[in-house]
């Protein structure tokens, strides 16, 4: 090998005065006696010491001791107090730059034991020192003890390295492989991208970061594989047992084979060995040893043919580093229940493959598929959580494991070979856990009260109660953890999550901490706020943001409400819940809304309820009753809360007020007309565009019943161009339901077709499950008035399915509507038909009817 101080050109033939040279690198002041000893210790051997202060020279100080350095063989430091002086235009001191250009040279390095002055810079290259040395650095009291040392140290150096005959020098271990006990699951794109990497030259680290228990082994493996061949030599280097990152250089050596020699630095005998060969590392489970990331920049700097695969919980935090996050399989949608479907799903092929070591008989069918898929949607299709269930399943069905999966953390793997942090998923979650400092605990504790995730403002809303707690740094500590994820959601911010599984072990962190219930005051409290944030923000121009940003909260808001409600605050339970009354109906969810708005009005906090909101509050209760079917129920609340709205001069909830009145009337009320007007006259007056179409809708809807269609299109048209100006889809579905009608009554069987596919197209997108009920309506009246009457009947049993899952029913104005349309089917069928046909919709259910009928309007 070339000598790196000579630039690969041979040395000349030494004379016989020439002898081994030592350079003794220190502070020169504050170690004056360390430094005569050494210099003592060295001349006693018949080696000559290389001292900065021997002899005055005509050179800059930096010129000087390089000169030195690269004519030495030896490299001594010797480290006290003090860090050194810092020339003008360096950035580090003579002393840590004499280290950095020892690179090459045997070192040996000595620490003075009591120190109590030692400079935070010096501790710091001290650290360095012994992440990058492979072994501690040696310890000594006094100048003679130091002599002692350094007098044994070359010694033993020189007996190793340069005693004649020269040992050949130690060769590599051959490069090794586990053999892996499992197949690879899936895992085809994310092995692609990480081989691809590593082939490409400009790549010389890649880090397979995710949480525990996703697989992060299993593909490293993979990857070596495919690797092997072109490689020169691959080598498995398991950091699991290493808690110490000082002891990561000897690990790594011990892999490959590399055996110390003197006190050099483990890391330069393994630079020297890999030096010219083209090798790839694997170096599994790094994430309690980042402190020794350093060493493997030092190593790739030195080894330009060498890369590294690195697994890890975290990433490295190293220049070049590419990260590549492995999350968990994907998992069955919801609904799928089909054995052929559930069984090429990546999470369910796991379950089937571990089910099978101990059941040989099992598989999924129509009696196991169902129970199996839920399982792993359960499980979040983590992979180290799947094989624990499907463990089970000799003596627990996926049935009975099911209603199991509360104790899901505690399910204990059969395999005494695997490793002790694997045994469970409490196991697991709790060796990223133990890594965390206390304010970064103390975040992930009180996160797990998200259960949808949150937003960064959320996580600073719940978790910044601690004066030491930087919300954000802890936050991205648990992102690069794996604990939590950051994903991108389309709401112009990211959302962080945790499985359910993490976030299950992160709430009994919680209640340790005896901040469950403050947490989620917290969280009900920052809702409220954002609630009434995205109430007047649906209505302006990031309207898009908001509705993906309240899509991502659902879950929570619904929780907090449920929280507000058990602990008697009523005032929360509205603010959380008024500003955001037609995203409720938008999302289908008016039936368990109502219920929660009728256990609100209980409360005994109610009766202290500020008039806005117990006016809302009472307009909710009743608007809802009448959606339900219950219109007597609801007048009582609808006419007192029109008292007070008109006496308190507040024109949006007049307005409403007077709308839901209305639609309590029957159908052939005089009065229903003049009601409806009222109230968009006071919603214009309120200035609230989207609740003026909204009434407007119903407005038209009287016009039909009168035998008035063009009046009925102009009003709908009028409310069309107000939901459009919105950008409100699904207001814009409704009203394009309304318009298809106003079509069909007046013969425009075309102009109601197109209406209705446009409509169909947005119910679908913004999953409208009410909305598709009337659309479906609208294409049964289509069908019937196209002399299909069986599908007309197969499209009501649908859309009569819809509604009842939603548990609302038509709203009273298009009740006579829809029917005299029932009534036109049974005239067509008969009565026995009509009901066979019916069912086979409702069995059929309200997406695949209107795909059906959407195939037979296009087809």
């Amino acid at each position: 090998m070339a000598d790196p101080r000579t630039d690969g050109v041979p040395r000349p033939i030494a004379t016989p005065d020439q002898r081994l040279r030592v350079f003794v690198s220190s502070t020169i002041e504050e170690l004056a006696d360390e430094r005569r000893a050494v210099r003592d210790a060295v001349t006693r051997m018949r080696l000559t010491p290389v001292l900065f202060e021997l002899g005055a020279r005509p050179h800059p100080p930096r010129d000087l001791y390089r000169a030195y350095l690269a004519q030495s063989d030896v490299f001594v430091g010797i480290y006290g107090e003090r860090y050194g002086w810092i020339a003008p235009g360096m950035q580090t001191s003579g002393l840590e730059d004499e280290y950095e250009l020892s690179a090459g040279l045997p070192r040996l390095l000595y620490v003075r034991r009591t120190a109590p002055g030692r400079e935070p810079r010096l501790t710091d290259l001290i650290t360095r020192m012994q992440a990058e040395s492979g072994a501690s650095t040696t310890p000594y009291d006094d100048p003679a003890e130091l002599a002692d040392l350094v007098a044994d140290d070359l010694a033993v150096l020189l007996t190793e390295r340069f005693s004649a005959p020269a040992p050949a020098a130690p060769g590599l271990a051959a490069g090794w492989l586990p053999t892996p006990a499992t197949p690879l699951v899936d895992r085809r794109a994310e092995l692609d991208l990480v081989t691809g990497r590593l082939r490409d030259p400009a790549v010389r680290l890649v880090t397979i970061t995710g949480p525990g228990g996703t697989g992060k082994t299993r593909l490293a493996l993979a990857v070596a594989e495919r690797l092997t061949g072109e490689q020169e030599a691959v080598w498995w280097v398991d950091l699991s047992p290493v808690r110490d990152p000082a002891e990561v250089p000897g690990t790594v050596a011990a892999a490959l084979g590399v055996v110390p020699e003197g006190r050099r630095p483990l890391l330069d005998l393994v630079a020297e060995r890999l030096a010219g060969l083209r090798a790839l590392l694997v170096v599994d489970n790094a994430e309690q040893v980042l402190g020794a990331a350093p060493a493997a920049a030092a190593l790739l700097a030195r080894c330009p043919g060498t890369r590294l695969l690195v697994t890890s919980r975290a990433v490295l935090g190293l220049r070049g580093e590419h990260d590549v996050p492995l999350g968990p399989l994907a998992v069955p949608e919801e609904g799928e229940t089909r054995p052929d479907v559930l069984a090429a799903t990546p999470a369910v092929e796991l379950f089937v493959a571990r089910a099978g070591r101990a059941d040989p008989a099992f598989a999924v069918t129509e009696t196991t598929g169902p129970a199996v898929a839920e399982v792993v949607r359960r499980l979040d299709g983590l992979p180290l959580a799947v094989e624990l269930a499907a463990a089970r399943v000799r003596t627990l069905p996926p049935a009975v494991l099911l209603r199991r999966l509360g104790r899901a953390l505690d399910l204990r793997g059969e395999d005494v070979d695997a490793p002790g942090r694997q045994r469970t998923l409490r196991d697991t979650i709790a060796w990223s856990h133990d890594l965390l400092s206390e304010p970064e605990r103390a975040l992930f504790a009180r996160l797990s009260v998200c259960v949808g995730g949150c937003t960064l403002d959320t996580a600073e809303a719940i978790g910044a109660v601690d004066d030491d707690l930087d919300v954000l740094e802890a936050l991205s500590a648990l992102v690069g953890h794996s604990l939590v994820t950051s994903t991108d959601t389309g709401a112009g911010e990211p959302r962080f999550r945790m499985l359910g599984l993490v976030r299950a072990y992160a709430a009994e962190r919680l209640d340790e901490r005896g901040e469950t219930e403050a947490t989620r005051g917290r969280l009900a409290e920052h809702l409220a706020g954002v609630s009434a944030e995205a109430g007047a923000g649906l209505s302006g121009p990031d309207h898009g943001r908001w509705q993906a940003r309240l899509q991502d909260e659902v879950a929570d808001l619904q929780a907090a409400l449920l929280w507000a409600i058990e602990h008697d605050r009523a005032e929360l339970a509205v603010r959380l819940t008024a500003p955001l009354a037609r995203w409720w109906w938008a999302r289908g969810l008016l039936a368990p809304m109502a219920e929660l708005a009728e256990r609100t009005a209980a409360l005994p906090s109610a009766a202290r309820l500020p008039p806005d909101l117990a006016g809302h509050l009472q307009w909710a209760r009743g608007a809802m009753r009448v959606a339900q079917g219950r219109p007597a129920e609801a007048r009582p609340l609808l006419d007192a809360l029109v008292t007070t709205a008109r006496e308190r001069h507040d024109p949006w909830l007049l307005g409403h007020g007077l709308n839901a009145l209305a639609l309590t009337l029957p159908p052939d009320d005089p009065g229903l007309a003049p009601a409806l007007d009222a109230a968009v006259a006071a919603l214009r007056e309120s200035g609230d565009t989207w609740s003026v179409a909204f009434a407007l809708l119903f407005r038209g809807a009287v016009d039909v019943l009168a035998g008035r269609p063009d009046e009925a299109a102009a009003t709908h048209r009028e409310a069309l161009a107000l939901a459009m100006s919105l950008g409100d889809d699904h207001l814009v579905a409704a009203l394009d339901d309304q318009l298809a009608l106003d079509a069909l009554l007046t013969g425009d069987l075309a102009g109601a077709r197109d209406r209705l596919v446009e409509a169909a197209d947005l119910h679908r997108r913004v999953r409208d499950l009410e909305g598709v009920a009337y659309c479906l309506d609208g294409l049964a009246g289509l069908a019937l008035a196209s002399g299909d009457p069986a599908a007309a009947a197969r499209l009501v049993g649908a859309a009569e399915a819809a509604r009842a899952q939603l548990r609302v029913t038509v709203w009273p104005p298009l009740r006579p509507l829809v029917d005299q349309l029932a009534e036109g089917i049974r005239a067509a069928l008969g009565p026995d038909a009509e009901r066979r046909e019916r069912a086979a919709g409702a069995a059929a259910g309200p997406w695949a009817a209107l795909d059906e009928a959407l195939a037979a309007l296009t087809g």
